[in-house]
């Protein structure tokens, strides 16, 4: 047992000269090589104590089970890279490198846009994440989904982003009291170039997708604030103008009446281009009654 453990270090140290010398792309080949030859004991070296593998922080065991795994249920699998693979150093130092798998499995092909970072462990190159822009787009649309997230492209783009509330902070202490003197719930967006939605007075809510209310190629939001009393409120709309927020239209006073009904707070006025029609909530000889109005949208 003396003599296995003590060849297992030597052949730890060797694979960790060795990878002192080798730049991550020729690695990247390496690391191919042995997932082709289902060579395990070639494979636990690349990897570090932990590992985020396709999107689970794993140990390196769990992350070779998973290798295992995969091998057993496609004893035939084969995979290679096409075309160069590019590196690319990140802030932190680590080396993440970028490349097209191909995977033949039960004689099917799929060709994978894949990654794997690398991170120098005492003066070695060692794996620290590996998965591909696939998997990370259902990891991301799963964790959306989670926090309530909607599809929207805010920014004209036409590419869809998500978007989340985060509600205000609320002090259990104390009866109807938040953290903040201002109540401010938060709607945040999956592409960090899009700022922040601040709403303040607004406990909570559920975010609308309005489309594109004033033909400027975005969607417009439309946010109806939660409160701790009262059937009023007003509905915002908010659109993105040269990167910030702004109201398209005036706060729009709305009773919870008019929500119970179904009616639809604006829309766009079919016969005026540049204007909205809005369903507003008003007092009228102790009844609260329904009303409507074209007006213009910024």
């Amino acid at each position: 047992m003396k003599s296995f453990v003590s060849l297992l270090l030597c052949l730890l140290y060797l694979h960790s000269n060795a990878q002192q010398a080798k730049d991550p792309a020729t690695l990247v080949q390496e690391w191919n090589t042995a997932n082709n030859k289902q060579d395990i004991g070639t494979l636990i070296l690349f990897y570090d104590n932990e590992v985020l593998f396709y999107g689970t922080q794993l140990k390196k065991q769990d992350c070779i089970a998973g290798k295992l795994s995969v091998f057993k249920k496609y004893p035939t699998l084969n995979q290679q890279i096409a075309g160069q693979v590019k590196s690319t150093t990140l802030e932190n130092g680590d080396v993440k490198c970028s490349f097209d798998k191909v995977v033949t499995t039960n004689g099917a092909t799929k060709t994978y846009a894949s990654y794997l970072v690398f991170r120098k462990v005492n003066n070695a190159w060692k794996i620290v994440v590996e998965s591909d822009l696939t998997t990370d787009a259902n990891v991301e649309k799963r964790i959306m989904k989670a926090k309530g997230a909607v599809l929207c492209d805010v920014d004209g783009d036409g590419v869809k982003e998500y978007a989340w509330l985060t509600p205000a902070p609320i002090d259990t202490t104390r009866e109807m009291t938040c953290l903040d003197d201002s109540c401010t719930s938060v709607i945040h967006f999956s592409n960090k170039a899009i700022p922040e939605l601040k709403i303040p007075n607004c406990l909570d809510a559920a975010i609308d997708i309005l489309g594109d209310l004033n033909n400027d190629g975005k969607d417009e939001i439309g946010i109806n604030p939660g409160w701790w009393t009262s059937c009023w409120s007003g509905y915002h709309v908010f659109t993105l103008k040269k990167g910030k927020w702004i109201l398209a239209v005036p706060v729009i006073s709305t009773h919870c009446n008019q929500w119970e009904e179904g009616v639809k707070v604006i829309q766009k006025d079919p016969k005026k281009p540049g204007y909205v029609i809005i369903h507003y909530s008003e007092l009228n000889d102790d009844d609260i009654v329904t009303k409507t109005k074209s007006i213009p949208i910024q």
